[in-house]
């Protein structure tokens, strides 16, 4: 029985729409070291909502511009390419899962703040050991994207009470694989392929819960297993300590530490409360950032 149920995940993935052009256009600029801060306009331009979201992004408070972005020439040469294309990806991510956003309103929004909090965990991280913070943004507010997938793909058999915030990972991917033949950042990653997304982030979103297994790129998903974890605690009535973090850190994510190291990225400097502070400041700031996203 369970030997059809891959099939139907994977032909939910297959009639999940294309992502519109200007991703496809984007990627294209973006990839090229030739494009102009001009040729990336030209392939925004024609699709307004993308527009006005890269311009929306650029006056935010998270970006701290002290003076209004009027065009959207301007606001790509603000932000940089990168950046740009992360918004571009972002939001088509987020817009190809609108048809299920009004019948569970209730719970993807409690997803997606978990989301954008994982995602804006990540672009701290990724800014203080000096990776691009943007893809890790991207790749954080994207990790769980699988669900969805899993959501539409299986109703409410998948829709369980406890689905958008356990800590304990483990036993949540074994109760999938158990009862659907595949676990939630297996799809992620496989989606993320369909959509021809970058490398990295593919990755980031396949072994969020198993970096080790990455056969490259290891330190996107190992910074975005954190991001998940920080953007757990950040949930906690009380604001905990650094004790209290490295813990839960202890507790949930034994072999964390040891990973961190191999893969020789900076530790000792800076602290799990630190990011958590960072995280404090950011999520308060950021906050419109994810209507802007999702509109």
């Amino acid at each position: 029985m369970n030997d059809t149920k891959p099939i139907s995940i994977e032909q939910q993935i297959e009639s999940l729409p294309p992502l519109p052009i200007t991703v496809a256009n984007v990627l294209a600029v973006t990839n090229n070291p030739e494009s102009s801060a001009n040729d990336l306009v030209k392939a925004i331009l024609p699709d307004q909502a993308m527009c006005i979201a890269v311009l929306k992004i650029a006056n935010s408070v998270l970006y701290g511009r002290p003076k209004k972005v009027s065009s959207l020439e301007t606001a790509v040469i603000v932000l940089g390419f990168n950046e740009v294309q992360n918004i571009v990806l972002a939001k088509a991510a987020i817009q190809a899962f609108q048809p299920i956003f009004k019948t569970y309103k209730e719970d993807l929004a409690a997803f997606w703040d978990h989301a954008f909090t994982c995602g804006l965990a990540a672009r701290i991280v990724g800014e203080h050991i000096n990776l691009p913070s943007g893809q890790f943004f991207v790749a954080g507010l994207l990790h769980d994207i699988g669900k969805l997938a899993m959501l539409l793909a299986f109703g409410k058999k998948y829709h369980t009470s406890n689905w958008l915030v356990e800590l304990n990972t483990a036993a949540r991917l074994e109760e999938e694989q158990q009862t659907f033949a595949i676990t939630h950042d297996i799809v992620g990653g496989r989606l993320l392929q369909r959509w021809q997304f970058p490398d990295n982030l593919v990755t980031a979103l396949q072994y969020h819960h198993s970096p080790i297994k990455a056969e490259k790129l290891k330190g996107y998903p190992l910074v975005i297993q954190l991001a998940d974890f920080l953007s757990h605690m950040y949930i906690l009535p009380e604001r905990p300590d650094e004790q209290t973090l490295k813990a839960a850190l202890a507790t949930y994510l034994p072999d964390f530490q040891k990973q961190w190291q191999m893969m020789d990225l900076p530790w000792e400097d800076i602290t799990l409360e630190a990011w958590f502070a960072w995280l404090k400041v950011d999520r308060e700031n950021g906050s419109a950032i994810l209507d802007i996203l999702a509109l």
